[in-house]
């Protein structure tokens, strides 16, 4: 009988309360490790997914530049547009006149940035050459949202700095006088983590019709932007 009470209240006799503080605080700080791999695993899917939506926006919007650009008969130097033809600065528009789907128009491309804000937009419009005996010049339409500035002032050698329209030296034959356009977007949702970098789609485009000699002046003047 000594023996089985003995048993029993050895039984009953649980956890000192030193006991449980120290399996509460190991199982606490296993709950942080696991919270805070979960979050951070969170925040990095939430970055990969608005890095891929962002990089499919300036995708598609390089996809119709490219386009325009190949068929393009005429197409402006982007370090000689002025604000007053884009409402854009230097190296930020671009127009060409081109002949897309069998369709002659004008195009002009340009990255704008609302005022105080790093986060601007891809816009496009068209007008007829004929625009201002025939009408139609069409508004601006955003194509792409949250582009972002370069890092610094333009450098060619440093491709961290290439603004979204200049012109390439010339990489075709020395008997073409076709302009080689390098289109450069980064683009990044402002929601991402600030350490996040934009995704950066950049090609370069060669218009092949350019050396046929249309007049340079084709789509001048410009419809006020």
């Amino acid at each position: 009988m000594r023996r089985i009470r003995a048993a029993q209240a050895s039984e009953e006799r649980g956890f000192t309360l030193v006991e449980l503080i120290v399996v509460m605080s190991i199982f606490t700080g296993l709950l942080a490790i696991v919270f805070g791999i979960m979050l951070q695993m969170s925040r990095q899917t939430k970055d990969n997914l608005a890095r891929t939506e962002a990089a499919d926006q300036a995708r598609i919007g390089l996809m119709q530049i490219d386009r325009q650009v190949r068929s393009g008969n005429v197409i402006s130097d982007p370090e000689q547009e002025s604000s007053s033809e884009s409402g854009a600065d230097r190296y930020y528009s671009l127009r060409v006149y081109t002949q897309t789907d069998g369709v002659f128009q004008c195009v002009q491309w340009r990255v704008v940035f609302p005022s105080g804000s790093d986060f601007g937009q891809l816009e496009y419009r068209s007008w007829k050459p004929s625009w201002q005996a025939t009408g139609g010049v069409e508004a601006w339409r955003v194509v792409a949202h949250d582009v972002v500035r370069p890092s610094a002032a333009f450098d060619e050698d440093d491709p961290s700095t290439w603004p979204p329209f200049f012109v390439e030296p010339n990489q075709a034959e020395s008997s073409s006088n076709a302009q080689t356009i390098r289109v450069t977007l980064r683009v990044k949702d402002p929601e991402q983590s600030e350490g996040s970098r934009p995704a950066t789609v950049t090609s370069t485009l060669t218009g092949r019709n350019t050396i046929y000699g249309y007049p340079a002046d084709t789509c001048s003047p410009v419809p006020a932007p």
